[in-house]
């Protein structure tokens, strides 16, 4: 492809309580470095107070579900954090317009991979502060298309209820595709107990998504292995919160190297 890749990673929440969600942005994120996107086109978004919280046992680190790196928190580029992880900024940073910081200065040409991992209600993603309702999200992504902002967008939302956020919203739109965790009446499952810090460091969709984002060849395998090979048989079994996708957009054509490595 000819365009550029842009990414944008997303914790929703603070506190050492919720200490999996800023796990799974940098676990993300080193996933990302690895395959070399540049760090002008990835935005992070993560609240950072959990590494010099008084219950981390080890200052200055986070663990997550990967084996290397340990410290997954060590280099990740932070470009919102505190008061600034909102869902102005978070929208405003998808559309490209000005928030004093890093964002997303996409074209016709670009593919966007956005990952959003935090609290959920039914009809909102929670930021620390203010929700983002599904309303204001969908405007977004519309407004994107009917400017021609981008070639395709994939979606991932790790919260409970996620699939209210885009039921029946993306049904006509050929070039975005969301996968989220929990069906509209579902909860996510915290996996991948720390007994050390009391913590659960993330849970059962994005561990899956992690561990099979370390392993696969990115030029050969799809955001549809994810949901179907055997691999990943969480994401096809219904005795546990059911991944749902939206959108038209066949993720059985597109490999993870188109979004996710330079």
């Amino acid at each position: 492809m000819s365009g550029k890749k842009w990414v944008l990673l997303v914790a929703g929440s603070k506190g050492w309580e919720n200490y999996k969600h800023q796990a799974n942005v940098c676990c993300h994120y080193q996933l990302i470095k690895r395959h070399r996107i540049p760090d002008e086109q990835i935005m992070t978004m993560m609240y950072d107070d959990i590494t010099d919280n008084q219950k981390n046992p080890q200052k200055g680190t986070i663990l997550s579900v990967l084996e290397q790196p340990k410290n997954v928190y060590e280099g990740v580029l932070k470009d919102y954090t505190g008061k600034d992880v909102t869902p102005e900024n978070f929208l405003n940073a998808l559309q490209g317009k000005f928030t004093g910081k890093k964002v997303i200065n996409s074209c016709e040409d670009d593919n966007i991979y956005i990952y959003m991992t935090g609290l959920g209600t039914d009809t909102t993603f929670e930021f620390p502060e203010e929700s983002l309702h599904a309303s204001e999200f969908i405007a977004a992504i519309q407004n994107m298309t009917d400017k021609n902002k981008f070639s395709k967008i994939i979606i991932f939302v790790d919260s409970s209820y996620s699939a209210n956020l885009f039921k029946n919203q993306l049904t006509d739109n050929e070039k975005v595709f969301v996968l989220t965790s929990c069906s509209e009446d579902t909860e996510i499952t915290p996996t991948d107990y720390n007994k050390e810090r009391d913590v659960f460091i993330s849970d059962k969709f994005s561990s899956t998504w992690f561990q099979f984002l370390d392993k696969v060849d990115y030029d050969t395998h799809t955001f549809h292995d994810l949901i179907h090979n055997n691999q990943s048989k969480y994401m096809k079994d219904d005795s546990d919160p059911c991944p749902c996708c939206f959108g038209k957009l066949d993720v059985k054509k597109h490999y993870l190297s188109e979004f996710l490595q330079k």
